[in-house]
């Protein structure tokens, strides 16, 4: 025979309560587990209510920041200054002498998309023309295509609005 068979009440209860479970009191849930669940509950909740907005906030900044700097490589990259023609541009009020600007590739908009990401705004003109648009935090590039080919690239400044329209041919060149 056991000790927890001996038939005593005693003993049982004994065992029972360093064990931490009361016999005569089963399916009552003790107050410690409420609480523990309770904790974790509020855990959970606030996981999901601060956390998660910041995380996906500074997720969507760090994409924004890339897709600025992608703007700009992609920039430089596809224009050149023409040394051969300057231009008078206005410039905090003032006159200024600037080289003209010249894309100097022939790019597709597929070529470009995989340069720069899925454009977030796609337009089509009254021609077939599409005009592709990226934005990033401080410049603001649209990229003009007709029949397939790349024939204008325009650079805005977002906080000024100012900028600049780069054509094939250093003549048709003009800022804003």
């Amino acid at each position: 025979m056991s000790p927890l068979d001996s038939g005593s009440t005693r003993s049982r209860a004994g065992v029972a309560g360093r064990r931490g479970i009361d016999l005569s009191a089963r399916g009552a849930v003790p107050w410690r587990v409420i609480f523990v669940q309770l904790v974790l509950i509020a855990g959970v909740i606030t996981f999901f209510s601060l956390y998660l907005p910041r995380r996906t906030r500074a997720l969507a900044q760090r994409e924004v920041a890339g897709r600025e700097q992608k703007i700009t490589e992609f920039f430089r990259s596809a224009v050149k200054d023409d040394s051969s023609l300057e231009v008078s541009v206005p410039v905090d009020g003032e006159v200024e002498k600037r080289h003209a600007q010249v894309l100097t590739v022939n790019l597709s908009p597929q070529d470009v998309q995989s340069q720069l990401g899925a454009a977030g705004v796609s337009t089509t003109d009254y021609r077939g023309g599409e005009h592709l648009t990226w934005i990033g935090t401080a410049h603001k590039l649209v990229a003009s295509f007709d029949d397939g080919k790349l024939y204008c690239l325009t650079l805005e400044d977002r906080a000024t609005g100012h900028g600049v329209m780069v054509y094939q041919t250093p003549e048709a060149w003009h800022p804003y």
